[in-house]
């Protein structure tokens, strides 16, 4: 069967996924898709957090904050994407065992003397225990920023070498992402999601 041929076979990605599966996949993405797409996603995704959420995630990565955004409203979608941006950023630096100046960090393990307050904020445990974990994932996922990656930009080229679940999710001739796939998304999503898998870092068996 053709890469195609699949695609059109599912015309409502996302059915059936738990919230664990639907985390597991937003991580995988947060791993490999560019900055700029995952900024503009999180833009997108974020808008559907109520604004107290929105507040207490802003708090919480204020240490990636610029001092020309001191003044930015701390329930505004888009700065707060730019801060999660940069604390992925940040993440994706500790894993690789180097500090923002390319400096040896033990192969990723940090001291208690770091002086950096930014190693102490984890984006994904932010998301956990705020509960805005499993909104997230999804509503990430299905933002028209990922899917124009994956159907029209970068992401379309190597289709084919990524799990079976991106090729059956962003299926070229389906239209409605942003949340509209499969009829629209309507705020019956199960959240609630506790935090009780402290530490998710996308490494289960969800692919």
């Amino acid at each position: 069967m053709g890469m195609l041929d699949r695609f059109r076979r599912r015309r409502r990605p996302y059915a059936a996924l738990t919230d664990e599966e639907r985390m597991a996949r937003y991580v995988y993405l947060l791993n490999t898709l560019p900055a700029s797409v995952i900024e503009s996603a999180h833009a997108s995704a974020f808008k559907d957090l109520p604004p107290e959420r929105r507040r207490e995630l802003f708090e919480q990565l204020r240490p990636f904050m610029a001092e020309s955004e001191r003044d930015a409203a701390s329930d505004d979608p888009i700065v707060l994407a730019r801060l999660m941006r940069r604390a992925e950023e940040h993440r994706a630096r500790r894993a690789q065992g180097t500090d923002r100046d390319g400096a040896d960090q033990g192969n990723g393990v940090l001291t208690a003397l770091s002086a950096d307050p930014r190693d102490a904020v984890d984006s994904r445990a932010i998301l956990l225990t705020t509960g805005a974990m499993a909104l997230i994932a999804h509503q990430f996922v299905m933002t028209s920023a990922v899917a124009l990656y994956f159907t029209a930009g970068a992401g379309s080229l190597h289709l084919s070498d990524e799990p079976g679940w991106v090729g059956e999710t962003f299926d070229a001739g389906a239209a409605g992402f942003d949340g509209s796939a499969g009829g629209g998304f309507d705020g019956g999503f199960s959240g609630g999601f506790d935090g009780g898998m402290g530490g998710f870092d996308g490494g289960g068996g969800f692919a």
